[in-house]
């Protein structure tokens, strides 16, 4: 595991937040709770299509697949969901333990 930073707390004002790191795609997310975050992948579980923010929850933009806005729970298959990782705050700063 490594921590990866992603920014001050403070910039991320609104989320869902697009990270881009190593050229792969994330979502900055934040749980209902308010509380904490996560980090997940912009990619769908089931093919590899990169999802999209759209209406309040994530969208799958090859299959319709839609997931959680907070969790990252697909909402179509149960079983299913956004790989995420977990977001630390350490001084203000956002570093996800990928």
């Amino acid at each position: 595991m490594k921590e990866v930073l992603l920014g001050p707390e403070e910039s991320f004002t609104k989320l869902p937040a697009e990270i881009v790191h190593e050229k792969n795609l994330y979502w900055l997310i934040q749980a209902e709770d308010q509380e904490t975050y996560r980090l997940v992948s912009g990619r769908c579980p089931h093919a590899g299509a990169i999802v999209e923010a759209e209406k309040g929850e994530f969208v799958c933009s090859m299959h319709g697949w839609t997931f959680d806005l907070h969790s990252g729970a697909c909402l179509n298959v149960p079983t299913k969901s956004l790989t995420a990782y977990d977001v630390v705050v350490k001084e203000g700063q956002l570093f996800a333990r990928l």
